[in-house]
């Protein structure tokens, strides 16, 4: 099974890690990226063929040529103008997936061959540490075993859920954006560390390891955040004390809002 990827910003990249990190043979695996100077690098880093399409401005159609499953992971402007530069030159069973926030099913199949196999996925950005979780919604002429065959292609780099399509702008919301949230979290956390008079590293690496035990403690099976934070509430106590200032200041409700405005956008983008 050949696989090609065009483009190899952070997802794709990782994606790519995580199948070579399963032993994939590089033989069957070919990559694109815009500058001669990024493909030369890319190439030495995963040890695989990489075209530049500054150097050829045909390198996108040549590398989907014999594919079986072409990950297009342009960012979202280009993504549309990228698969039409690739349609008269896909092999007709090929399945063309898409990382990209916003982009519909239809919008893709609009540009390419009638008929095409189209996944459209929206992973996130932690599939670069080995766990990441990849939505995946399938286009109408998609097999079963053409879905096997790219949940493989995200095995080794994170977990893969299979939603409806109209599922995706709330998934990219959730997972896909949470990470950024999350980062905004424990810097916030540190910053209150130093306001109370830490030194900034002292309180950056509290925060740090605060959150990946917390994340590990969800990690375990049936764990349920409710249950864990009344675990450590105890009332009267001064966790409680400071989630209900959260509560007092609407924490929950900025969250919801935040989540919201992320959805308002991919709606935008894929107008």
């Amino acid at each position: 099974m050949r696989i090609c990827f065009i483009g190899l910003g952070h997802l794709n990249s990782a994606i790519l890690a995580g199948l070579l990190a399963g032993g994939y043979d590089r033989e069957n695996i070919t990559a694109t990226t815009q500058s001669q100077t990024s493909a030369s690098q890319r190439s030495t880093e995963f040890g695989i063929e990489v075209l530049s399409t500054q150097a050829q401005l045909a390198a996108n159609a040549q590398a989907v040529a014999d594919a079986d499953i072409v990950v297009l992971g342009v960012k979202p402007p280009h993504i549309v103008e990228t698969a039409r530069s690739i349609a008269d030159a896909l092999p007709k069973h090929a399945t063309v997936v898409s990382v990209a926030a916003g982009i519909t099913l239809a919008n893709l199949t609009a540009a390419l061959p009638e008929k095409q196999p189209v996944i459209r996925t929206m992973p996130n950005v932690a599939l670069t540490v080995g766990k990441g979780v990849v939505a995946m919604a399938r286009g109408a002429t998609v097999t079963a075993d053409q879905v096997e065959n790219v949940d493989k292609v995200f095995a080794g780099s994170g977990t893969v859920i299979h939603v409806e399509e109209d599922q995706l702008n709330a998934v990219t919301a959730i997972a896909g954006s949470g990470p950024g949230y999350v980062f905004r979290f424990a810097n916030a956390l540190a910053q209150a560390g130093t306001a109370l008079g830490l030194e900034s590293a002292t309180a950056q690496e509290l925060a740090r390891l605060t959150l990946v035990g917390a994340g590990t403690m969800l990690e375990t099976p049936g764990a349920d955040p409710t249950a864990l934070e009344d675990s450590i509430a105890t009332p009267g106590g001064v966790t409680e004390a400071a989630l209900q200032s959260l509560d007092a200041a609407g924490f929950d409700q900025l969250v919801v809002d935040a989540v919201k405005a992320n959805v308002a956008r991919s709606e935008e983008l894929g107008a």
